[in-house]
């Protein structure tokens, strides 16, 4: 079989464990793609990840064109002059191996350099804390520029010539102190190793069911795109991590995690398969704070931020999890008491007026950062929150059921039920849910945000006298030929590029399509996932932070994996 193909402009190269990545930018409205190769530090988070810029021949100011392809393996640079091989040879190296291009390389942040001897050199970063090493056993490398305003030579930019037709050069991407690059280096055995890791990885994604050629293709990359996304276990990092993506969005955050727990427990190979889904599932927890608090994201050689966090669609997750897996005692009676103070965090303290149903503080707590539901004001009692919450319950419940404690399972039982009886009161106007500010309970009484649709993932749980007319808002407001939009496409507010303000994002698209499958709308569910697939694969040809609900186009960071898992797992579940 073939190698998947892979295009640097939709999903970075990279590869399992590693924390660099190489990029390239895709051109705009029929311009032509950058003439430069980016190496990403996936240390670093949005435009601080961008580290070295890469350029094949000409000057700094007007470097030559190329074109590029890419297999799992290598990265392959070709022009009128040669060609060079670009490869990940381990966790923070980068190897080129060019045949008659020069190169250039150019650090895109203040530091400053400078040759250490034996052909080495090395490039610091005072902004972004990198401590870079280059070896260049073959090629003559010089360092020169830029220039400050007192005229000191930075030595940041590295020209690399070609000796007797060849440059053979390694950049190492460290923080906290350099790496010594081992010599020598042997491309042939170092790429035939890549390739037999990704294909020993490939032969555990499920059996294809297609016979759609574009569409086996697009699976394969989409693989591809989550096992080159992982970094090895760093810092809070306790296990091996799948990142968002290794460019721009180089963390992980406290919800998007569970998507990629949900696919990677689709590999075809159980113990490993439960072991994978469960390290991403659980990587929050270890953060968790006495309160139950989990943090918004995490990096972990950079920052775990607080402040904010993300909704709790834990409970919905693990429940699907046990779905799949069995659990011994001690993993249910950690995953509940993980469950147990998350559902307090919200319950008993993100209650501002103490009415009995939670608040965001903001629209990023809620996952939808920007989300018109918000124009009203903080502190916000949004009704997916308490679905979420009524959910997260009846996991808690099914887990006590597990450790036969009927006690607690009649319990969790007992505080859903309670909570539903409140939320119905509370949110529900007779047509729609609406979203209500806190202590004063002002709300909009026709929100065009299709946040205020996402109960529908109560499935069979929410009567079936208000889940069929929010189905029916659902497919009129909403849906468009690639998904539901974030915001209705007919409305004042609609932004075709404006975050959660239209575009159509991965999670909510399968938490619904997940909560009208239990809700007895297979139909409209199969509809849905079928709509995403063809949109990702035919038309944005990758997997995005988002995209444009009317065109399909993807919009912000390329090879998001929340949306490859999506991808992946409705692919599995409804469109074989």
């Amino acid at each position: 079989m073939k190698p998947p193909k892979i295009d640097i402009t939709h999903i970075p190269f990279s590869r399992y464990g590693a924390y660099v990545s190489v990029t390239r930018d895709e051109g705009k409205n029929g311009s032509p793609a950058a003439k430069e190769l980016v190496i990403q530090s996936v240390r670093r988070r949005f435009e601080e990840s961008p580290t070295y810029s890469l350029t094949f021949g000409g000057t700094f100011e007007e470097p030559d064109d190329f074109t590029c392809t890419a297999d799992p393996d290598v990265l392959t640079v070709e022009n009128e002059n040669g060609y060079a091989r670009i490869y990940i040879r381990d966790d923070d190296t980068v190897v080129i191996d060019s045949r008659g291009l020069d190169l250039r390389l150019k650090q895109l942040h203040w530091g400053y350099g400078s040759e250490m001897g034996n052909r080495t050199f090395r490039m610091i970063s005072g902004t972004r804390c990198l401590i870079n090493t280059f070896a260049v056993p073959c090629g003559h490398a010089v360092l020169d520029g830029p220039y400050d305003n007192l005229h000191r030579n930075h030595k940041t930019r590295m020209t690399v010539t070609c000796e007797d037709g060849r440059i053979l050069m390694a950049i190492a991407v460290k923080s906290v102190e350099p790496k010594e690059i081992a010599l020598p280096i042997c491309p042939e055995e170092e790429i035939a190793a890549i390739r037999a890791e990704w294909e020993e990885f490939l032969a555990k994604m499920p059996a294809e069911c297609t016979d759609d050629p574009e569409v086996e293709e697009f699976a394969r990359v989409t693989w591809y795109n989550l096992w080159s996304c992982f970094v090895r276990a760093e810092g809070c990092y306790t296990s091996d991590t799948m990142l968002m993506a290794k460019k721009m969005m180089t963390s992980t955050w406290s919800w998007d995690h569970c998507f990629n727990a949900l696919a990677m427990a689709n590999i075809a190979d159980e113990t490993m398969a439960k072991q994978v889904a469960m390290n991403q599932f659980l990587a929050p927890f270890v953060l968790q704070t006495e309160l139950g608090v989990l943090p918004d994201m995490w990096n972990p050689d950079l920052e775990t931020r607080w402040g904010t966090t993300k909704p709790p669609i834990h409970g919905w997750c693990f429940s699907k999890l046990m779905d799949r897996f069995d659990f011994t005692r001690e993993e249910l009676e950690t995953i509940y008491i993980y469950l147990k103070k998350w559902t307090g965090w919200w319950m008993d303290h993100s209650d501002t007026d103490g009415d009995g149903i939670p608040d965001y503080p903001q629209g990023c707590d809620s996952g939808w950062d920007n989300s018109t539901l918000f124009d009203i004001g903080y502190f916000l009692e949004s009704p997916d929150l308490p679905a979420f919450l009524i959910l997260q319950m009846r996991t808690l419940a099914r887990i006590s059921a597990k450790l036969g404690n009927a006690e607690n399972e009649a319990y969790w039982i007992a505080q859903s039920d309670a909570l539903m009886t409140r939320f119905l009161e509370h949110s529900w106007n007779g047509e729609r849910f609406v979203a209500k500010l806190s202590h004063t309970h002002e709300c909009e009484d026709h929100p065009t945000s299709l946040l205020s649709l996402m109960p529908l993932v109560l499935g069979d749980l929410l009567p079936a006298d208000i889940r069929e007319p929010l189905t029916a808002i659902l497919e009129r407001d909403y849906l468009t030929e690639n998904g539901p939009a974030t915001e209705m496409p007919a409305g004042e507010k609609y932004d075709s590029d404006g975050y959660w303000r239209g575009p159509i994002w991965a999670p909510t698209t399968y938490l619904l399509v997940d909560g009208l499958r239990r809700g007895g709308r297979d139909d409209l569910a199969k509809t849905i996932a079928e709509r995403y697939c063809n949109m990702s694969c035919r038309k944005a040809k990758g997997n995005y932070e988002n995209f444009d609900a009317l065109t399909g186009l993807g919009r912000r960071a390329p090879g998001y994996t929340w949306a490859a898992s999506v991808y992946m797992m409705l692919h599995w579940e409804y469109c074989c």
